[in-house]
């Protein structure tokens, strides 16, 4: 254990690189997983590269070389009786190195290592804030509401219109109707959920972008049953799921054109490409075929994944509210269709 003095002042320290660089490291760990989230917004970066230290003062062992695109990882190879602190670095193609805040797992250490970084960052991040037309850095901050189980018309924690929020943590009891995009570009640069709500996150603008990030959901959490992760509702537009955005826990689905809004219809589009799914799921999409939708799926892969387990694209019908639910229209998964553009090559086994 360090002196929490050091912390503060070491914190700092890295703080201010960090901020300078605009590269905030957060952590998720639960029982045996310890999965690194970060954000990053240098341009031409050719890779990343991921440090373990026993010490803060230590320079640490490279555990991973990572790609330009990928914004988590999973430490698999930790002691798990043992707390380490853990920096990312990215190296751009002029060999510059930019360096994030350490995070440990040790979590009394990592709120002293994240105290100076929250406060640095921009006050308009709190619950039930709205952001619209710029940029909000939460610097690791933990928000939240409630939770009133997986009941309907709960309010959400933060409203972007468009927008971009980064680098925050939505606390276990507190998800309510998780973050929605009411209009135009919305941007989730690494959001970590303890434990999903009603939703994760709702798309009712133009574009909704998840980058990176980790969300778990228990089996009998505050959300109630497991149910799906990101909802589309808006027409016209998209859902982008990139960057290496991690599930865990237990979760009914990734992804759900919605099958019974107000005024439903389409078309709306999904493009994934960078997706783990560590977790026990029901499947992974839902699209409405009556309404023009399509989901385009690269790079995804799923925890003990065998051809037809867990489902991958699935298609319904969407109907009108009050008129019933949305059915499937078939109980086998789409392969290389209009609706459903994804090869059995583009999912892997985790």
């Amino acid at each position: 254990m360090i002196n929490r003095a050091a912390v503060v002042l070491l914190s700092f320290l890295s703080c201010q690189y960090a901020i300078a660089n605009d590269m905030t490291l957060m952590l998720y760990k639960h029982d045996a997983q310890t999965i690194l989230s970060w954000s990053a917004d240098q341009d031409n970066i050719v890779r990343q590269e991921v440090y373990r230290k026993s010490t803060l003062s230590d320079e640490g062992e490279r555990i991973a070389v990572l790609n330009s695109d990928e914004r988590t990882f999973e430490d698999t190879s930790a002691d798990g009786y043992t707390d380490y602190y853990y920096q990312v670095k990215a190296v751009d193609d002029h060999d510059q190195v930019f360096s994030s805040n350490d995070s440990s797992t040790n979590a009394s250490e990592d709120q002293y290592l994240t105290s100076s970084l929250v406060a640095a960052k921009s006050s308009e991040c709190y619950a039930g804030a709205v952001i619209q037309n710029k940029t909000v850095d939460c610097g690791g901050k933990t928000i939240g509401l409630n939770c009133n189980g997986d009941k309907e018309g709960q309010k959400a924690v933060l409203t972007l219109k468009n927008a971009t929020v980064k680098n925050v943590r939505i606390s276990k009891n507190g998800g309510a109707d998780g973050i929605h995009c009411e209009s135009g570009n919305c941007t989730l640069q690494n959001v970590i959920w303890e434990d999903i709500c009603e939703d994760a996150a709702t798309n009712n603008g133009k574009k909704m972008t998840i980058i990176g990030g980790v969300a778990y959901n228990s089996k009998n959490g505050p959300g109630g049953k497991p149910d799906k992760v990101f909802q589309h509702n808006s027409k016209n537009s998209t859902t982008e799921i990139r960057g290496n955005f991690t599930l865990t826990g237990e979760h009914g689905k990734l992804y759900r054109s919605c099958g019974n809004c107000t005024n439903n219809g389409g078309p709306r589009y999904l493009s994934i490409n960078g997706v783990k799914v560590d977790a026990k799921i029901g499947s992974i999409v839902g699209v409405n075929g009556n309404y023009g939708d399509a989901a385009t799926i690269r790079n995804l892969k799923i925890k003990n994944y065998k051809s037809g387990k867990p489902k991958v694209c699935l298609e319904y019908v969407g109907v009108q509210k009050g008129q019933g639910e949305s059915k499937k229209v078939s109980k086998n998964d789409q392969w290389n269709t209009r609706l459903c553009n994804v090869s059995q090559s583009d999912v892997k086994k985790l």
